[in-house]
């Protein structure tokens, strides 16, 4: 009878909300073993979060590196503002840690698709052919995301959106809460797409659109 594969160590840098979803997530897949969480917030270091040591101050990362903990996991969510996130990936690729896709158990992720470096895919997402899904991007719950769709870099794509097939998403876009990007429209860098929208136009980089169907908002940069 073969031997069960040993769990991978790995620490968690950031432990609010979005780091309970993460936690969630590697729960579910069988392969990770968690063994801290690493947040500069005073306020949580010294605490927990679902059971696991929130540890603070200088030098843990580095710590834990030392002491054979290999890889890591972004738990820094974000809204409007992809920059944080995009901070602490690069902080754990300096510190030496290897960042593995986190897919929770219960999404569906085509063979045939490709996931980045510490790419995060939650529950009851749905990825498809060919779809490629950038380094660092965020894959929130129940989001779909159809074949040939090109997502870059530290993308937030949010619970319940969804993207027909062949679209693009730009670096650090955000796809809010339940909206809806056409087959073959393009999303600019730095992009926000509000809560609800429906786009049936390509967004320009760095624009910011809500409604149905999608219109700039007053404050678009």
């Amino acid at each position: 009878m073969a031997e069960p594969e040993a769990l991978i160590r790995l620490v968690g840098l950031g432990a609010g909300g979005h780091a309970k979803s993460v936690l969630d997530a590697i729960r579910s897949s069988g392969r990770f073993e968690v063994t801290a969480l690493v947040d500069d917030d005073p306020a949580r270091a010294g605490g927990e979060l679902l059971g696991h040591p929130v540890l603070g101050g200088e030098g843990e990362l580095e710590r834990l590196r030392e002491e054979g903990v290999t890889h890591a996991f972004v738990g820094v969510g974000g809204v409007e503002d992809a920059a944080p996130r995009a901070r602490a990936f690069e902080r754990l690729a300096a510190a030496g840690f290897e960042l593995p896709a986190i897919v929770h158990s219960r999404a569906s992720v085509s063979p045939w698709a490709r996931l980045g470096r510490g790419a995060q895919v939650l529950a009851g997402v749905v990825v498809n052919a060919a779809a490629e899904i950038g380094d660092g991007v965020i894959l929130n719950t129940g989001a779909i995301v159809e074949h040939d769709c090109r997502l870059g870099a530290h993308v937030h794509v949010a619970p319940g959106a969804r993207l027909g097939g062949v679209v693009t998403v730009g670096e650090r876009a955000l796809i809010g809460i339940g909206a809806i990007v056409l087959p073959g429209v393009q999303i600019g860098e730095g992009a926000l797409v509000a809560a609800g929208a429906v786009v049936v136009r390509d967004v320009p980089p760095g624009a910011q659109v809500a409604g149905v169907p999608a219109r700039p908002m007053p404050s678009s940069r």
